[in-house]
């Protein structure tokens, strides 16, 4: 939830109530008013989205200059100084006052109380009416009203004292006390409200901090010592009553604070459109949208909750301050100790919390400051000595204090600025209520019961209905905070604990971006030489033998920036990179990677598989080079936003047997060439790793088969594969195939196709294929490729280069067979047994009417089924052979056999062809290129006419790959 907000000269000022309404949720009206006056730096961080100039630079002195060199600030907070000297001076003058008309002890208890009851009455009743004011009216001409009003009320009361007897002079002191206690309620959500628009958003935090310590740190002692210099005046002149001069000294501040408001700081009224449309909606109307808005929204629910559990747990310990005081051996001189390290820590905690706690997220910090003040509460009641309750209280007021600051500030930035006057209101008149509620409670709880000592070793502790009460207030505060970090909580998913700890660092960990769509982030991890290669080629090409999407990449060097990156920092060379550099450009070249490969991928829902990622920075820069592996993290999450792989498939071996197998492969490159205890660091980091998080890893022994390691990444990837429980009852995604079988056929053979030729991982409804009947699973367990799935014959540049070919294409390779196989053998089962190209490299070309044909089988045995159905299926036989499909169109099809010239059929029911014999080769096998026949354009192999299953397109004469590799294939021709 974020506010925006207009400034008056704002050009785009129309479009702004809708997008205010769009971050809200707040019920958009029309004639929307604009909001009051915006401070320029305001604008252009909210329009740039960066902080102001020079903003971030400014800290403590150095930023609250900058702050009171703002006009209209400064003159608020010049205002803000003389109204709270007049609310403590009226506070401590009107209950002195009150109880000096009277003589009776018992009569002055009841009306210097009384007088602190009635000033909590109004919130109760006008509370809620009054943020309705401050929203509905001109908050100039609101504030001075109310001061306006103040002046007069505080003026009369030592007026009637003169004129009146002690009666009348009490009930009149009543009356303007609720008076003055509503223009409170009404003047405070005003000013509130105003103080955002004054100031820029960066520097809202420490305005509410000089506001604060202002109201509750300076102007406190000051009204005292001019309340006691009066009566010190007074006192040596002999006549007067020196809280009559209070009362009249108060009254004189609100007078000043209403002139300074209405001639020296216009901009609080701002610039407001017309709307009649407002002034028509009740106040009833009003107050319900307030209320409305604290329960639609999550943020402003646990603002309110952990506002209640704070000053409720506040509310029991004042109630029971004094007799806990006596619980502790004390007496009065206890509890007034007791009361002033309270404001000492309220104090602390204001000004040296937004320090403390750096650059931690402000949400966060609010629920943790409920929780710290609320547990120190539950902590006294067992506290053995006055000492540790000292310690504690100041601890109570510092959690107290951080989350008062930061509920003002986040009031004054998250909520919009049509219903923040309602909000703050709500606030208030709630804290009041809650704050009496337990006052009374707790006041009559404390007397409730007998105290008794329990004796622990040299300790005792006296247990008393007084230590229950803060026990009990402490549970449910800290109950409170939890809740309100909970639903406040703006960083789901970053641990707690490591960003406190990294935020008072300066590093604040970054809130992990999920990526869009339904893609799949597979990574494989591992020393040198453990085959994480070769396991990323198998499941890419048997991703997609089953109709998914698979983008094989790796770091570094999958982009452009990152090859010249891999070469600076793996080539052999005599340049020498420094660890801390060689981190950077690893975490510059994943920065690239993600933005530029992964996320894309991930988005249209494909299947990335990638050779290494986060975790290597981890354990060859982090663990080999014994650089802080907290900094490497941070740098890594930072690069790449957050993104986490859904899999991690490690392989573990032993680092001599590693590096033997990439001596054996190739030159070592520069981490190769490391020392053997180097790799060992490096394999201890991955097992740690995977053992913090084993939900997400897989840890296979990288000495195991090549095929039994791909047959265990295939089972754990088929569960990730597998619909989730929304999507249980959809059909599959356009061009996905359903979840394979691990074990399913193919599953050796590589196919190259071109990237974005894929289709999603997860199901959707409605995006069923027109073919999808052809691509659904059979019952007699065929496995079918969809059309998707076709192989794209690369160049015969690339075929004459075999290992550049395989490399760019991602193709997975076979063994070569002798050159002197051109013609189809007969295998001993009567199957016709196609022969191996001899790049090595699996092809499948395209048929005229989309037929696909299969990749090679496991036991290296072709077979071309006779189809049922008409229908190319890929039947899953118990040999796992893979089965050509019967060709029914004009091309690329040998002549239909008659009744009395048909091959003989197999055991499981294919049709076998006969063995071509070498003189009467139509493909010509000496040319070295296996061919199937091309019949006349036009007609079927019988003479007859056919109409082409595409119209526009020339037949197609498909070309098996030869054993030198050449593979070419004749591409269509648009007939114009």
């Amino acid at each position: 939830m974020e506010c925006t907000r207009e400034g008056p000269t704002d050009p785009s000022s129309t479009a702004q109530p809708a997008a205010r309404h769009r971050a809200t949720g707040a019920p958009p009206a029309t004639g929307e008013e604009s909001v009051i006056a915006t401070h320029p730096a305001e604008e252009r961080s909210s329009t740039s989205g960066a902080e102001a100039p020079g903003t971030s630079k400014l800290s403590g002195i150095a930023e609250l200059k900058a702050i009171l060199r703002l006009r209209a600030f400064r003159r608020l907070w010049i205002v803000l100084g003389f109204s709270s000297i007049g609310d403590w001076l009226g506070i401590l003058a009107t209950s002195t006052f009150a109880s000096s008309l009277f003589s009776n002890p018992a009569a002055q208890g009841a009306a210097f109380s009384g007088a602190i009851v009635v000033r909590l009455i109004p919130a109760l009743v006008l509370g809620p009416i009054a943020g309705v004011f401050a929203d509905r009216f001109d908050r100039r001409r609101t504030m001075v009203i109310c001061d306006s009003t103040r002046f007069v009320l505080y003026a009369s009361i030592p007026i009637v004292g003169i004129f009146a007897g002690s009666v009348l002079t009490a009930a009149w002191l009543a009356v303007a006390t609720f008076m003055i206690e509503t223009c409170q309620m009404m003047w405070a959500p005003a000013k509130e409200a105003s103080v955002p628009n004054l100031v820029p958003k960066k520097r809202l935090e420490r305005a509410n901090q000089l506001a604060m310590a202002t109201t509750y740190g300076i102007t406190p002692i000051l009204a005292g010592l001019v309340l006691a210099f009066l009566n010190w005046l007074i006192g040596a002149l002999g006549f007067g009553s020196s809280y009559s001069v209070a009362l009249v000294l108060n009254a004189l501040t609100y007078a000043a604070t209403a002139l300074m408001v209405w001639f020296g700081i216009k901009e609080i009224s701002g610039h407001r459109e017309s709307r009649p449309e407002r002034a028509e909606e009740g106040m009833l109307r009003q107050f319900v949208d307030g209320w409305r808005y604290i329960a639609r929204f999550r943020f402003a629910r646990g603002l309110v909750l952990g506002i209640f559990g704070a000053f409720a747990a506040a509310g029991v310990v004042i109630g029971a301050g004094r007799t806990y005081a006596k619980s502790l051996g004390g007496g009065d001189a206890s509890f007034f100790l007791l009361f002033a390290l309270l404001f000492v820590g309220l104090g602390i905690g204001i000004g040296a919390g937004p320090k403390l706690v750096g650059q931690l997220s402000r949400r966060r910090w609010f629920g943790l400051s409920i929780i710290l003040a609320t547990g120190a509460v539950g902590l006294l009641a067992i506290a053995p000595h006055l000492f540790v309750a000292a310690f504690l209280t100041v601890v109570v007021g510092a959690g107290a204090g951080m989350a008062f600051l930061n509920g003002i500030t986040l009031l004054g930035v998250e909520i919009d600025d049509a219903m923040r006057g309602r909000v703050y209101s709500f606030i208030q008149v709630s804290v009041q209520g809650v704050l009496l509620l337990t006052l009374s409670a707790s006041s009559v709880l404390v007397g409730i019961g007998s105290s008794r000592v329990l004796s622990l070793g040299p300790v005792a502790v006296s247990i008393s209905s007084t230590r229950v009460l803060l026990l009990a207030a402490g549970v449910v505060g800290v109950f409170a905070g939890f809740a309100a970090l909970r639903q406040m909580d703006d960083k789901r998913g970053v641990p707690l604990l490591a960003d406190i700890i990294s935020s008072i660092r300066g590093r604040p960990l970054g809130r992990p971006e999920p990526h869009e769509g339904s893609g799949l982030f597979v990574v494989f991890e591992g020393g040198e030489g453990a085959g994480k290669s070769t396991q990323v080629i198998k499941l890419a090409a048997w991703l997609r033998v089953h109709g998914n999407e698979a983008v094989v990449t790796r770091e570094p060097g999958a982009t452009e920036v990152g090859a010249r990156i891999r070469g600076l920092v793996l080539d052999a060379g005599d340049t020498t990179v420094s660890p801390r550099a060689e981190a950077l450009l690893y975490a510059a070249d994943r920065a690239h990677h993600v933005a530029t490969v992964v996320r894309p991928a991930l988005q249209r829902g494909a299947v990335v598989v990638s050779d290494r990622y986060v975790d290597s920075s981890l354990a060859y820069q982090g663990a080999g080079r014994t650089l802080p592996s907290e900094e490497i993290g941070w740098l890594s999450d930072w690069a790449t936003g957050g993104l986490r792989p859904d899999l991690v498939v490690l392989l573990d071996i032993d680092p001599s047997v590693g590096l033997a197998r990439a001596a054996a492969r190739s030159t070592a490159d520069k981490l190769e060439a490391e020392s053997i205890l180097f790799h060992e660091r490096v394999r201890q980091a991955f097992l740690d790793l995977s053992e913090r998080d084993p939900a997400r890893y897989l840890v296979l022994d990288g000495t195991l088969d090549q095929e039994q390691l791909a047959e265990r990444v295939r089972e754990r990837v088929s569960r990730l594969l597998q619909p989730t429980d929304d999507d249980a009852d959809s059909e599959p995604a356009a061009g996905r195939a359903p979840a394979p079988s691990a074990a399913a056929p193919g599953d050796a053979a590589g196919v190259s196709e071109p990237a974005g030729t894929g289709s999603p991982r997860r199901s959707a409804p409605g995006d069923r294929p027109a073919s999808a009947e052809r691509s659904a699973p059979r019952p007699d367990a065929t496995a079918v490729l969809p059309p998707e799935a076709a192989a794209t014959v690369p160049p015969a540049e690339a075929a004459r280069e075999p290992a550049v070919a395989v490399a760019a294409a991602e193709t997975t390779v076979l063994p070569q067979v002798s050159a002197e196989t051109t013609v189809p053998p007969q295998a001993g089962d009567e199957t016709t047994v196609l022969p191996k190209a001899a790049d090595e490299t699996s092809v499948l070309p395209e048929v005229a009417d989309e037929t696909t044909v299969p990749p090679q089988a496991g036991d290296e045995t072709t077979v071309l089924p006779k189809a049922a159905d008409e229908t190319s299926v890929l039947p899953r036989l118990v040999d796992e052979t893979t089965v050509l499909p019967k060709v029914t169109d004009e091309t690329s099809a040998p002549p239909k056999a008659t009744e009395e010239t048909a091959p003989p059929a197999g055991p499981d029911g294919t049709t076998v062809l006969p063995v071509v014999a070498e003189p009467s080769d139509p493909w010509r096998s000496s040319t070295e290129t296996a061919t199937f026949p091309a019949v006349t354009p036009g007609f079927d192999p019988w003479g007859r006419p056919a109409e082409p299953e595409r119209p526009g397109y020339d037949d197609e004469t498909m070309i098996m790959p030869s054993r030198t590799g050449d593979l070419r294939r004749r591409r269509p021709r648009r007939k114009r």
